[in-house]
């Protein structure tokens, strides 16, 4: 089952919980994956358009490249997560943490700045 496509949240989870970690590609529009444990995952160029992750944890996730755009990422935890080249647009990010994560831009943030 590793390396196949995943195309719903409830898949991406069942597939993570079993110890999968790279689900590149994702095809996961609008998927509802709030407060979901998903530290460590790699989400490289995944399809995450209006995805509920709302107070998720993704510390140390991989969403190079990942198509955020209208997601609710409020509350999540992004802490020293790689963002690079990412699209936010109109994604939520209030109280996002941050701390030590790689930034579309590829510049790290840091707490406080």
């Amino acid at each position: 089952m590793f390396n196949q496509p995943v195309e719903s949240a409830r898949e991406l989870l069942v597939r993570y919980h079993s110890g999968e970690r790279i689900f590149k590609s994702a095809s996961l529009d609008g998927a509802k994956l709030r407060d979901a444990d998903l530290n460590h995952v790699s989400l490289v160029e995944a399809y995450l358009v209006r995805a509920d992750l709302r107070g998720a944890d993704l510390r140390e996730a991989h969403l190079e490249r990942a198509d955020l755009r209208n997601a609710n990422l409020s509350g999540a935890n992004l802490e020293g997560s790689h963002l690079e080249g990412a699209n936010l647009a109109g994604t939520n990010l209030e109280g996002v943490k941050f701390d030590a994560s790689i930034m579309p831009n590829g510049r790290i943030r840091w707490r406080g700045i």
